[in-house]
């Protein structure tokens, strides 16, 4: 069957009972006319969970559709991802995996580098040029049978996995008070583990070597620089270049769990930094008895450890902006400055050209003969 050129929009939608159904977003109602205009023609699927967002994707594929762009947080977007790595390799290359959001730039659109103006997102969005990016795979204990039983799964991520007492991302989809709430929550829970010694134990393995053995407090294997809930979580990270960055928080002492989740929160100098790796296969086994530990990816619940991650190179197709496209978005930036503060600009730089001038013609008189320190 022969692609479509219909784009089909995955909406997340919230259930408010099994009787009213699903609830459509306020933004999606506000901007709906905007998006249909942009993306026509386009078709609605509104989705309540990642199993439902998952299967969408995946029949759509097999359908014919082959720009799918996922609209709301972490459930939509791990459904899109996995339902999308469940197609054979040369269809999914032929893909157009996009991410919108309608607020604040997510962490998704954020990895992708698509701007803050909604027009602009929606302009990329209908070009459909594509970037093959790194996907992680996720094998670990399944959450369907327990823990106990010893049956597997496998998930796949875009921007990470994380695990620990500060990794419960996957509900923060609230108001701003309320994810700050439980933020401090978690901190507080996680520091009462490590005063009274129940911060759970693993041991953490990097391409067959064992880096870190220990409590810990958050785990994270990450594909890209950003995680949602945790924002920039990895500067160094890239989607592009076939490995996994690791970082980690140890729970030894509450103070030096605290600084170590703040450096990671808020960035800078301030505080200190989470420990930090590379690598291609990752493993993590829980050490010692006690309840099982949950690992997610892309802030959703996927199973317990232990955990095998590994990466899969560039292989699945992200709509980002082309080069060309931003070069001339900011070409036309730069010409809608302000006539006084491009003047003023102006002025700064040829200040500073003088001043280099200057600078070097002091130079050069020093060197000259009659310079009293010339040789």
């Amino acid at each position: 069957m022969g692609m479509r050129q219909t784009t089909l929009i995955l909406l997340e939608c919230r259930l408010r009972d099994s009787h009213a159904g699903p609830r459509v977003p306020l933004l999606w109602r506000h901007h709906a006319s905007e998006i249909a205009a942009a993306l026509s023609p386009l078709e609605l699927v509104q989705v309540a969970g990642p199993e439902e967002a998952e299967a969408a994707a995946y029949d759509a594929a097999i359908l014919g559709f082959n720009r799918i762009v996922a609209v709301g947080g972490s459930a939509v977007v791990h459904g899109l991802v996995n339902g999308a790595m469940r197609l054979a390799d040369g269809h999914r290359r032929r893909m157009k995996i996009g991410f919108l959001s309608l607020g604040p730039r997510s962490a998704w659109a954020r990895a992708v580098g698509l701007p803050s103006a909604l027009a602009r997102r929606l302009e990329i969005l209908a070009a459909g040029h594509t970037l093959p990016y790194d996907v992680g795979r996720v094998e670990c204990l399944s959450p369907m049978v327990g823990a106990a039983s010893g049956a597997t799964v496998s998930r796949y991520f875009l921007l990470g996995a994380a695990c620990g007492p500060l990794s419960a991302s996957w509900d923060l989809d609230g108001l701003p008070p309320l994810r700050l709430a439980r933020i401090a929550g978690s901190l507080v829970e996680a520091g009462g583990r490590c005063l009274t010694g129940r911060a759970p134990l693993v041991a953490l393995e990097v391409d067959g070597t064992e880096v870190y053995r220990g409590p810990w407090a958050l785990g994270q294997v990450l594909g890209g620089r950003r995680y949602p809930f945790l924002g920039e979580a990895d500067p160094q990270a890239n989607l592009t270049e076939g490995t996994l960055n690791v970082a980690w928080i140890p729970a030894a002492t509450v103070l030096g769990m605290a600084g170590r989740a703040l450096g990671l929160w808020l960035g800078g100098e301030l505080f200190p930094a989470p420990s930090r790796c590379q690598g291609q296969e990752i493993r993590i086994v829980p050490l010692g008895e006690g309840a099982p530990q949950t690992i997610e990816a892309d802030g959703v619940p996927v199973g317990y450890l232990p955990a095998t991650v590994r990466v899969l190179p560039r292989t699945l197709p992200v709509i980002v902006e082309s080069v060309a496209a931003r070069v001339r978005e900011r070409s036309r930036a730069a010409a809608e400055l302000h006539p006084a503060a491009l003047a003023g600009s102006l002025r700064a730089v040829g200040l500073r050209r003088m001043s280099l001038s200057l600078h070097a013609l002091r130079r050069k008189l020093r060197r000259q003969p009659w310079a009293p320190d010339s040789r």
